[in-house]
């Protein structure tokens, strides 16, 4: 059975750099992430024990950088609501850490546009062994454009391109993010893509 997420608060630091990443519950957080790790919007960053339930800590949308600090020493950190977990620092030209998020975040997308995944299950390439892969990098996607499959309890159901707030129109497949019949969690990040608008 997969943790339950929590969402983040980010909270903007004084002088715009980045943002604090906020508790939005009182537990004790674990599974930190350490100094220089990169995350988009939706990505797991943490695990928070609740009352003895892990809950999984991801990140709010509008959000995605490096992790500023170092993580606690402590393996279970007590933390309360609107502690500061750690601060996020945006990725640009002139970051040292920007030249090296492909190799030591391949599973991570550069530029933040990401297909992520509707509900935990397992994600398909194509609709059965030896067929053609429903979307290949490079292609441009449209509305309703199926990119892939995710089986729950045996069910397989289509992952379509969906734009919405954070995807544009149309935009072309730059690459995916997890190996064809991954075992994959609700928001998790599956394709990369990139604007052609």
């Amino acid at each position: 059975m997969s943790k339950v997420a929590l969402t983040l608060q980010a909270e903007t630091l004084p002088d715009g750099s980045g943002w604090r990443m906020l508790c939005p519950a009182v537990g004790m957080y674990t599974q930190a992430p350490c100094e220089g790790d990169t995350f988009i919007a939706g990505d797991d960053c943490g695990t928070l024990v609740v009352l003895n339930r892990m809950r999984r800590l991801v990140l709010p949308e509008g959000v995605a950088g490096f992790v500023a600090n170092a993580p606690p020493k402590r393996k279970y950190e007590p933390v309360g609501f609107g502690t500061k977990l750690f601060e996020l620092h945006p990725i640009d030209e002139t970051n040292e850490l920007g030249a090296s998020i492909e190799t030591t975040t391949p599973n991570q997308a550069v530029n933040g546009l990401v297909i992520t995944a509707p509900q935990d299950g397992r994600f398909y390439r194509r609709s059965a062994p030896g067929e053609p892969v429903f979307a290949e990098p490079g292609e441009d996607l449209q509305v309703g454009r199926t990119v892939g499959l995710l089986e729950v309890m045996k069910t397989f159901n289509p992952v379509k391109y969906q734009p919405g707030a954070t995807l544009p129109n149309h935009a072309r497949l730059v690459r995916f993010l997890v190996d064809d019949a991954s075992d994959v969690e609700e928001g998790q990040a599956l394709i990369e893509v990139e604007s052609t608008e």
